[in-house]
């Protein structure tokens, strides 16, 4: 396979492994001199790139990376900000997912219809839960997923939850397997990683 067929290589600026560009996270500078995560890897300008590590950010914090990769255009940075950036940027882009398996209908919503569809065997890719869901149900609804290999996350709460779905509370919800919930499985992986990280 050729650098071309793999897509554009980038390098991080902390540990130095080299890569896809998909697997790091872009930082841009803001016309002010503030860095910014560009995790969408769309804005403009000159881009910095770490691996998606708490690590490699605070690493090329204290090396002072950026401002080598920056040519010194850029205002001193502070790893807690950009992980916050980071972190802000992983969640929306969970919620903008969630947000089109619901247009895709490609979701089943409530504790019931996951329960139903666990116990019937309908084909999931993931269950999503609300950080505030009763420990009955969160029980309940594990263990079933467990039996059948299906990943689970917990995620906001279940207010939040039923606003991405244009419903009520919810405090559990499934996709269906698809390359929407394959982007979704991308992505809280990276958000549990972050999490766990710090």
């Amino acid at each position: 396979m050729t650098a071309a067929e793999k897509g554009p290589q980038r390098t991080c600026i902390a540990c130095r492994k080299a890569g896809d560009k998909k697997q790091f996270v872009r930082y841009v500078v803001a016309p002010d001199g503030e860095v910014l995560v560009d995790y969408r890897q769309r804005l403009p300008g000159r881009g910095a790139y770490t691996c998606i590590s708490w690590d490699c950010l605070q690493t090329a914090v204290a090396r002072n990376s950026f401002q080598r990769s920056f040519k010194g255009q850029c205002h001193d940075v502070d790893a807690t900000s950009l992980l916050e950036q980071l972190n802000a940027a992983v969640e929306q882009k969970i919620f903008n997912l969630i947000g089109m398996s619901r247009k895709s209908k490609q979701f089943i919503a409530g504790s019931n219809a996951v329960v139903d569809a666990l116990k019937k065997g309908t084909s999931l890719a993931l269950i999503v839960m609300a950080t505030d869901i009763s420990t009955s149900i969160k029980t309940k609804i594990e263990t079933l997923a467990i039996k059948k290999k299906i990943y689970t996350a917990h995620l906001s709460d279940k207010q939040k939850i039923g606003q991405m779905l244009g419903k009520e509370e919810r405090s559990v919800m499934a996709v269906q397997p698809g390359l929407l919930a394959d982007s979704l499985l991308t992505e809280l992986h990276v958000y549990r990683r972050l999490v766990r990280e710090n």
